[in-house]
């Protein structure tokens, strides 16, 4: 999913991961394998991202991101589970229900998106969304909108994992173990993704990324209930 869209695979495989493993764990695995497919990524659509927009987002992001993190140690399991579900089942609604190409916007949501994107990440690793709505209301070349969303989705990991090891979610054996078993796995996704992505269509992918969370996000909620 990195590959063909460059903002991640966290929203499929967190809420996946989240019904048999510890929501701060899948968090921080899946932040982990983000960046290293994010730095994969980047080395090839670094030269046709625009840096002013990564410029602009980032402050907001860094907010976020303190804000996403400090609720996700303080929020019970359960009400963190469902809200993750509902988030989740409503961005499936969005993307698939969506149609024709996206509303030009100005610089001035590049703070509610960052914010956004800084929050979402850190409490549900699914910081991807609001770059996308906003980076594709920005810039109107596809290519140059992935290289944007995929260079402005490895800062947002980048800054989580160091806010997790800040508070301390990095500290685990098995973790790190977890890690080093599937980041090789995460980059061969993301080599089979980088070339798929020239052979299928955008709006064929968002339809089976949108039916696979609309499922996982319902399964979530059902568990949190």
């Amino acid at each position: 999913m990195f590959g063909v869209t460059g903002f991640g695979a966290s929203p499929i495989t967190v809420p996946v991961l989240a019904h048999v493993l510890p929501l701060p764990f899948v968090l921080s695995l899946a932040a982990a394998l983000d960046l290293g497919s994010a730095a994969v990524l980047g080395v090839h659509t670094r030269k046709q991202a625009d840096g002013r927009e990564l410029l602009v987002l980032a402050p907001f992001t860094i907010i976020g991101l303190a804000l996403g993190v400090t609720l996700l140690v303080r929020l019970p399991r359960n009400a963190t589970l469902l809200a993750l579900g509902v988030f989740v089942c409503g961005y499936a609604l969005y993307i698939m229900l969506h149609r024709g190409p996206w509303r030009p916007l100005g610089r001035a949501w590049a703070a509610p998106a960052g914010l956004a994107s800084g929050v979402l990440g850190a409490l549900f690793g699914v910081g991807g969304p609001a770059y996308v709505v906003y980076i594709a209301g920005r810039i109107p070349d596809t290519t140059a909108q992935r290289a944007t969303i995929s260079l402005m989705v490895a800062l947002n990991v980048g800054l989580r994992v160091a806010a997790f090891a800040i508070a301390g979610l990095f500290t685990g054996r098995d973790l790190w173990l977890a890690i080093g078993v599937l980041l090789p796995v995460a980059w061969a996704g993301v080599w089979t993704g980088n070339r798929v992505h020239t052979h299928v269509a955008p709006a064929k992918v968002v339809r089976i990324v949108g039916a696979v969370l609309l499922f996982s996000g319902a399964s979530l909620i059902a568990r949190a209930l």
